[in-house]
């Protein structure tokens, strides 16, 4: 399905990329500092949204390094300003009866702490790929919600009491997986991990 090649678009001087698959449903995704669209994970996601029939968009912001010398909060708010106003656009303008909002690290921000806490316009799903659980405000924000959260236990973020505290999220827990969600020094295993999260996504959003 990535054979499907996207519009390079912009809005409010954010650049980003919309896959049209012509659908009724819409994904958004949401890059990290480093793991940006290329990268497996981000590249299989797009695939499978693709597959599932939803018009894909990926927002392609970029940021100064002083801007992360910010309190959490506020990079977190930074980061959703940048997105906020492409997905109102395309979520307002057209009829899609369905979203799914897709974001790794850095990207899961504006969805644990801004569209989780909103009510939604129309039936929405979220995916965290290795959310940023350090942060003492992301794990209240999570709280009773609920999304699909994939993190690794060698992930720097990765703390057992606080997934503990995350139970009424779909979690998947990789073990000896990086921030990356790949397992260091091992190729054969870092692509299984990878179909591993692929495919649990999958079962998620058929659900």
């Amino acid at each position: 399905m990535m054979t499907i090649k996207p519009s390079k678009e912009t809005y409010n001087d954010i650049a980003y990329n919309f896959f049209n698959m012509n659908g009724d449903k819409i994904c958004f995704m949401f890059s990290g500092t480093g793991y940006n669209y290329d990268k497996p994970l981000m590249h299989y996601a797009t695939s499978l949204m693709l597959e599932l029939g939803y018009d894909v968009v990926q927002v392609c912001y970029t940021f100064e390094q002083q801007q992360f010398n910010q309190p959490p909060e506020a990079i977190s708010e930074m980061v959703y300003n940048s997105v906020d106003s492409i997905v109102t656009y395309y979520l307002q303008s057209n009829t899609y009866t369905e979203a799914v909002y897709i974001g790794k690290s850095l990207g899961t921000l504006p969805i644990s702490d801004y569209y989780l806490q909103q009510e939604a316009l129309i039936p929405s799903r979220y995916i965290l790929l290795t959310p940023l659980l350090s942060l003492e405000h992301v794990v209240q924000n999570l709280g009773n919600q609920h999304s699909f959260i994939a993190i690794g236990t060698a992930d720097p973020h990765f703390s057992n009491e606080r997934m503990s505290l995350l139970t009424s999220h779909h979690l998947t827990i990789l073990q000896n997986a990086n921030h990356s969600l790949e397992i260091a020094h091992n190729t054969l295993e870092s692509i299984s991990t990878c179909h591993t999260i692929i495919s649990k996504l999958k079962i998620y959003l058929q659900n």
